[in-house]
């Protein structure tokens, strides 16, 4: 099962893998298709329905299978079975030398695979970081300077009174905020700011009371943003219209993961240009540039194609290939490489990733928000994210209790 369909370069590396990886072995029938030919839709719980239904049946028809946190997630809801990677899954911790072709520092953190089961299930190839992206052309014509390092609450909340002052005279409103319905950009905000208060060995040491105090400190920015109606009334349904409305001018600010990159190249590689990259919005310290690293792929382990598998999840982990993912994506990766290529820093989307990687540690996301590589530390409630969608769109929402209202949960204890 083939990965990043209609996503640019990205798809154009998994295709030259597998043409390199075929002509090497011409013993071997490969065959390889995209979730969306053979999924119903290309959606991490439709993926996990079929593997569990291969499972199920004993017959597996592909021997290398799209697996990332969330993908592992659905398996076991279908499955009601949480392990169901120990016995189903080539465990890559197993594999003589594998684990030394990734990173140190992301092989040294010991809660790296707690969203696969404990299975170490393949490549960690993508890397990411959340990302503030911004439309370079409406930032000018409003007469404002973006900070695309260390941008704080008070400049976030500066440009938002800009864009609904504008839009009190405009005839097209401008999105302070572009919304994309079911994406997380809203979450992505939230916990940029909530996290950014402490470090993250600070935050492992807060109090609970303090931690919920910072909530509380966050839900009030929300609600002094909403004020400003920063989304303009916009929602987006789908990301080609996500996409058009930003490259369009008709939104500002976009709060996404720089993998939004090669979907951008895809979509408008001439309105790409359009657009340009901001470290998220904090309180002022940025001592970590949030992110993570997630696992494509993962090999079943009852698969009469096993060891074949086993090899090209290794062909993917060489240093070519990771030098080729940082090049094409722009994005970091978990795979070692060996040599720096001066072309890879010609863009400011290369520029800006490099940038991060060299002067940040990189932190947690939520898990929810598909982060593999999870050093997390404090996680919401269902129900302060309800009102943070509440107060950004404008609404008091009414909180059920005073624990519904800033109750978080820690990610572990």
């Amino acid at each position: 099962m083939g990965h990043w369909q209609g996503e640019g370069s990205r798809e154009r590396l998994v295709r030259e893998v597998y043409n390199e990886f075929a002509f090497l072995h011409p013993e071997l029938n490969i065959e390889l298709k995209f979730p969306s030919e053979i999924l119903p839709a290309q959606t991490q719980a439709e993926a996990g329905r079929y593997i569990a239904s291969m499972i199920r049946s004993g017959y597996i028809r592909w021997d290398v299978v799209w697996m990332d946190p969330l993908v592992y997630h659905h398996v076991a809801l279908e499955l009601g079975d949480w392990e169901w990677g120990k016995k189903h899954l080539v465990d890559f911790s197993e594999i003589p030398g594998f684990a030394e072709t990734h990173k140190k520092e992301l092989m040294d953190d010991p809660h790296l695979h707690e969203h696969t089961g404990g299975v170490f299930p393949g490549p960690y190839l993508e890397g990411f970081f959340y990302a503030m992206w911004y439309n370079r052309d409406v930032a000018e014509k409003l007469g404002l300077k973006i900070s695309e390092e260390g941008m704080t609450y008070d400049e976030l909340l500066r440009h938002v009174k800009a864009v609904d002052a504008y839009n009190a005279q405009a005839e097209v409103p401008i999105s302070a905020f572009l919304c994309q319905q079911g994406s997380g950009n809203t979450e992505r905000l939230f916990y940029n700011l909530l996290y950014s208060f402490y470090t993250v060995e600070e935050w492992k040491q807060l109090p609970r009371e303090k931690a919920d105090e910072t909530v509380r400190l966050v839900l009030q920015m929300f609600r002094e943003l909403g004020r400003y109606n920063p989304t303009a009334g916009r929602l987006c349904a789908t990301w080609p219209e996500a996409a058009q409305t930003l490259i369009d001018g008709r939104a500002l600010f976009y709060f996404d993961a720089t993998w939004r990159y090669n979907a951008f190249e895809q979509f408008d590689p001439v309105g790409l240009k359009k657009l340009r990259l901001a470290q998220m919005p904090g309180m002022g310290r940025h001592n970590e540039a949030i992110g993570g690293y997630i696992s494509t792929w993962a090999v079943m382990k009852n698969g009469d194609g096993r060891e074949a598998g086993i090899e090209l999840m290794k062909y993917w982990s060489r240093p070519a290939v990771a030098e080729k993912w940082v090049r094409y994506t722009k994005n970091p990766t978990g795979i070692k490489g060996n040599l720096y290529d001066p072309i890879y820093g010609n863009d400011t989307y290369a520029l800006f990733q490099e940038n991060l990687s060299t002067h940040y540690r990189r932190g947690a996301m939520d898990p929810l928000l598909v982060t593999a590589k999870q050093t997390g530390f404090f996680e919401v409630g269902t129900n302060v994210m309800e009102q943070a969608h509440a107060l950004l769109r404008g609404e008091e929402p009414e909180a059920k209790t005073e624990e519904d209202e800033i109750r978080g949960m820690p990610v572990r204890e």
